[in-house]
This record gives C-alpha cells, structure tokens and sequence, in this order.
C-alpha cells in the first residue's frame, strides 16, 4: 500500500473515531487467517460464484471483519468465505474492518455467530420479483443464486392477495411426537387441514387473547411452557366438544 492511500485511511479512520467501533486497513488477503472453526457453509456452486463476482469487480463489494491478535496477527471473524474467495481471485488487496480493542477468545465466538445467526430471510415472492427484473444473463449468474433457487423461482406463481404487505406475528410451538398426534387428532376434527408443517393465520387482534389465555393456563395449572398450557387447552377443548 503506497503512503499516501495510507494516510488517507488513517485519517478516515481518525475521523471515525468514536463514532465507528472498527478501524478500517487495506491488507493482503493471503495475511488473513481462516477461522479454525466456521459453522457457516457455502456450496461450491455458490463460491465459485463470488470467485467470478470479485474477479468482476476487481474487489470485494462487501467488507470481512477481523481481528488484530496480540502477535500482530490478523484473524478473520466474518468474512471467511470472501476472504478465500478473494486469495482465490487473486487480489492483492481488499479493505476489512479490524475489531477495535481488546476482545476474550469467547466475546470473539460471539462476534462470529452473531454475524452469522442474524442474516434475516427472503420474502419468496419479493424475490421471484426482483429476479424477474433481471434480463441479462450474465446478471442473473452475477445475482448469486445457486441452482436450486433458481430453478425454485422459475416454477414459483403467486396469486396476489392485496396491494398492502400484511402486518403479522408468528408465534411457533415445539411439540414432542406424542403431543403432536394429538393435535393432529383434534385438527383433523375441526377442519381435516392438518398435514405435514401447517401453518394456521389468524387476525393479530386475536394474539393478546390467546396470550392471557395461554398465561392463564399456566397459572392454574402449574405448567412451565408454552406447548404444554396449549396441549391443556385443547384438553379442556375436547372435553367440551365431547361434553356437547
């Protein structure tokens, strides 16, 4: 790096100061260590993709987080996939955030999943939109798909339902195989829609009820958690449709 890209990094980074927790350095990817252990993968398909992405681009279009150990050594936290990609592409240099100041080996395991766990997900149908609105085909390979979704998106119709987006809550119950039965036995009953993973709408004005009703359960009950105070409604559920 010449002296003066470096010195406006540093004085970027001065800037910054206080406002953004990460100093910024333009380093070689190669000086970057893996992590030992990453629970994130990515296909092959998929980094051949950002191989041939950065090879475009000249660069990075995203930027790795690291960490600068005691040694000097500079150790990727998120990022490793780029990182292999970009010594892979052979780039020389690429601009990371470095973790300012001192972090345990366990606030480091953190950083990592966290960066890995809070991705967020894809609305499918926004998706098959905005993939629809990519005619060139060197785009499309570019976007990063890999063949399953594609091929998903190719055979995706949506029926529209309304202009406006619906405001919802999700609330998910685990249920033992026992307990599942059952509430298959009582579904089956009531309208014999019950099959596979089934996911049943409601009005959100119905969540605070079904809420207190589930607390009340618990309460009068002695129940800890949250499927088992609905098994117990749909107990007292059966004895009453048994009862009529």
């Amino acid at each position: 790096m010449d002296e003066a890209t470096r010195e406006t990094i540093d004085q970027l980074n001065d800037k910054l100061k206080g406002i953004f927790p990460y100093r910024l350095e333009l380093v070689n990817p190669k000086e970057i260590k893996l992590l030992d252990k990453n629970a994130r993968y990515m296909s092959n398909e998929m980094f051949q993709n950002l191989v041939d992405n950065i090879k475009r681009d000249g660069n990075l279009s995203s930027i790795p987080l690291c960490y600068r150990e005691e040694d000097g050594t500079l150790r990727a936290i998120s990022g490793n996939h780029r990182v292999q990609a970009a010594v892979k592409a052979g780039l020389e240099s690429a601009l990371v955030m470095i973790i300012d100041g001192d972090k345990t080996k366990e606030e480091l395991v953190a950083i990592q999943l966290s960066h890995n766990a809070i991705s967020g997900q894809d609305d499918p149908a926004l998706l098959k939109e905005l993939w629809d609105e990519i005619e060139n085909l060197d785009l499309k390979v570019y976007a990063g798909l890999d063949t399953e979704m594609v091929r998903k998106l190719e055979s995706m119709e949506f029926a529209p339902i309304a202009e406006a987006r619906l405001d919802f809550k999700m609330i998910t119950f685990l249920f033992l195989p026992e307990e599942e039965e059952r509430l298959k036995a009582v579904m089956d009953k009531l309208d014999g829609a019950f099959s596979g993973d089934t996911v049943y709408l409601a009005s959100l004005k119905h969540y605070e009820k079904i809420f207190d009703i589930l607390v009340k359960a618990k309460e009068g009950y002695n129940i800890m958690n949250n499927p088992t105070a609905l098994m117990k409604i749909i107990e007292l559920a059966e004895d009453q449709i048994g009862a009529e």
